[in-house]
């Protein structure tokens, strides 16, 4: 063995002395970080599932949030438009009350402006009738002083103003 050192020795030779090469791994990362990324994969497939999970269940609060709120409004537009149908049917109400008072009002104006003309007439028959003509409505004779009538002076020549007192009781 002593001479071995100063020769060469070659590979078969070492084979053949008893040497051999020790088993090497071979090259790369540890066995553990395999492991470990496997472990990592399926924990981001369920964190990935989890999220998917949660988004579909905001989806579909979110939907049924929208679908309350289109309630709301619809009912609000319909409470709106209910009270617009009761203001028109009232206004409808009240320009019918007002046709009909113009109706009234015209035929009112209507009979006024006859009335107007039947006078004109009358008044123009009148300047136009002789003297002579009987007057078509004689005023009545005034009421002549009967029995029960009172005479005296005139209620101007009287001390007591005109003031009518019953007569005392000694006179006739």
């Amino acid at each position: 063995m002593g001479q071995d050192r100063g020769r060469m020795v070659s590979i078969t030779d070492r084979e053949d002395h008893g040497y051999r090469r020790p088993v090497q791994t071979p090259p790369g990362p540890p066995v553990w970080t395999g492991l470990l990324q496997i472990g990592l994969s399926s924990m981001l497939a369920v964190l990935f599932l989890v999220i998917l999970a949660k988004t579909r269940e905001q989806n579909q609060l979110l939907l049924r949030l929208e679908q309350r709120l289109q309630g709301l409004e619809n009912s609000r537009a319909l409470d709106r438009t209910s009270v617009l149908e009761e203001q028109q049917r009232a206004m409808v109400g009240r320009l019918q009350t007002l046709e009909a008072a113009a109706q009234r009002l015209e035929a009112l104006e209507q009979q006024q402006e006859q009335w107007r003309s039947a006078l004109a007439d009358m008044q123009g028959r009148a300047v136009r009738r002789s003297p002579t003509d009987p007057d078509p409505f004689p005023t009545p004779p005034m009421p002549s002083a009967g029995a029960g009538s009172r005479t005296g002076p005139p209620p101007a020549d009287r001390r007591d103003g005109g003031v009518l007192r019953p007569p005392a009781l000694g006179s006739p």
